[in-house]
């Protein structure tokens, strides 16, 4: 929703590892394994694969970072590389998390994604445009998610703290995306422009 109403250029950082994977790049074959056996990419990969896309931009333009940085190493190796204005943390209970990224189906051609709790594909278990079968990214299945989740909050209180101690930190919490977002809607239409 956010790039559909403001002018932002989004990097995903596991679309940007998952198109590496599937184009079979050396960064791609290193993250594999971490991927598969559910554990975050190790930082120095994720920063060179985050600065290296970063610098094919241009200057001018409003970068909406997903998923990146996750370590408190990460933020500060992107210090060097960027200068960040503004993060935003999504404050979202760990059971809400854990069933929409399980409920999460995937046309892997396309990149579309489906969801059948809010957003279905119109005949189970294939895309809507091409009737090919849809698929579970294996890093969405319950357990490895988990593994995600607590990974992500032994290292996440440190990452909060340096953004916040920087005066660029803004929370927005609660368990429905719609509830969030109108107060990330304010938030970017008073300090975006």
């Amino acid at each position: 929703k956010i790039t559909e109403d403001f002018p932002f250029l989004h990097i995903s950082s596991g679309d940007l590892l998952r198109k590496n994977l599937i184009e079979n790049t050396p960064l791609g074959m290193k993250a594999k394994s971490y991927m598969e056996g559910g554990s975050l990419v190790p930082d120095e990969l994720m920063v060179n694969l985050i600065a290296e896309t970063v610098h094919e931009v241009e200057e001018e333009s409003h970068l909406l970072l997903d998923g990146f940085p996750r370590t408190l190493k990460q933020a500060i190796s992107l210090d060097t590389q960027l200068k960040v204005d503004r993060t935003m943390n999504l404050n979202v209970p760990k059971e809400i998390i854990l069933e929409r990224l399980t409920d999460r189906w995937l046309h892997p051609s396309s990149g579309r994604i489906y969801a059948y709790s809010y957003k279905p594909p119109i005949k189970a278990g294939v895309d809507d445009d091409t009737g090919e079968p849809l698929v579970r990214r294996s890093d969405d299945e319950p357990e490895v998610v988990m593994k995600r989740l607590e990974e992500y909050e032994a290292t996440a209180a440190e990452l909060i703290d340096y953004y916040a101690e920087k005066g660029i930190l803004s929370t927005f919490s609660g368990s429905k995306s719609d509830e969030i977002y109108r107060d990330i809607y304010l938030f970017l239409s008073q300090t975006l422009y």
